[in-house]
């Protein structure tokens, strides 16, 4: 038998043996030294309280001198990002005014309302006084409105909602028209007391003469005597009973007699709507419309 052939396995099986028997053997490696490694948020932590402690002294020791109103805080707050190491504060914190820039950016300049005449559309009534058109807001002027939610008192002592009907009774004057104003005085950015006019008929004044407004001391003495005529008349907010003005009626007397018809009911109602609204109310639902006046795409004129 010839051993020749059998020493190349031999020696491969013995070098594979002395391999395994040495990683067995061997002392494992020795762990990493990390005590100068730290991680990254661990390092920007270090590096801020670090100066924190450090300037905690000179901040007590200038506390008498210190010119700034607001007090350095007692920690300061980190707000590098993730990855990146934080400066090294050394000073005080001192708070810096904000920049000019920025104070335009908070409260933008606004333009101021022309004195000219204003052409308003698509007008909101907010009250009894108030207008609305884009972002101008404008109180009717001369008058004292009434609040959007007043309540009046009747004879009886019901309470009945004057406010209300007041922003009823303005909006049945504006509709969907064009309202001009002329300014009075700037109460505020985009806020001015005005006269206003739909067409021919001047809001403020219709408001006083049908008792939905009562004039200012300042008023002119034309609006006075127009509230006095709707105290007198007891219409609007003066009124003392809600069906005082209704049409009487003899109904009850009428017992077995025809039906009224039509033609019976019309002559009361007619007088009754002459009782009620007097005056200038032929002149406001007669009057027409001004083509001018009709709803225009126009903008208001600011």
């Amino acid at each position: 038998m010839k051993i020749r052939p059998l020493l190349i396995p031999l020696a491969v099986v013995g070098a594979f043996g002395g391999t395994v028997a040495w990683l067995v053997l061997a002392d494992p490696p020795p762990p990493p030294d990390t005590s100068g490694r730290v991680d990254a948020p661990q390092a920007a932590e270090t590096k801020v309280e670090a100066p924190s402690t450090k300037q905690s002294e000179p901040a007590t020791a200038q506390a008498g001198t210190a010119t700034s109103a607001v007090p350095p805080p007692d920690e300061i707050r980190d707000v590098s990002p993730e990855g990146v190491s934080a400066p090294e504060v050394t000073g005080n914190l001192t708070r810096i005014e904000p920049s000019e820039r920025f104070l335009e950016l908070m409260n933008p300049p606004v333009e101021p309302i022309p004195e000219g005449p204003l052409n308003l559309v698509h007008v909101e009534v907010l009250d009894g006084g108030h207008l609305k058109a884009g972002q101008l807001t404008v109180k009717l002027a001369h008058i004292d409105p009434l609040p959007l939610d007043a309540t009046c008192k009747t004879e009886m002592g019901a309470s009945w909602p004057c406010g209300t009907r007041a922003r009823t009774f303005l909006r049945g004057l504006v509709r969907r028209f064009k309202v001009t104003c002329s300014k009075e005085e700037d109460l505020a950015p985009q806020k001015i007391t005005a006269e206003c006019q739909r067409g021919k008929i001047d809001l403020g004044k219709q408001l006083v003469r049908f008792g939905w407004a009562k004039p200012l001391d300042t008023a002119p003495e034309g609006l006075k005597e127009l509230a006095e005529e709707a105290k007198a008349e007891e219409i609007g907010q003066w009124q003392t009973d809600w069906y005082s003005d209704l049409p009487e009626s003899n109904w009850a007397d009428q017992t077995g007699q025809e039906p009224l018809t039509a033609e019976d009911l019309a002559p009361d109602v007619i007088d009754w709507s002459l009782r009620t609204f007097q005056g200038d109310a032929t002149t406001l639902l007669d009057d027409p419309v001004p083509e001018e006046d009709l709803l225009t795409d126009e903008l208001p004129e600011q």
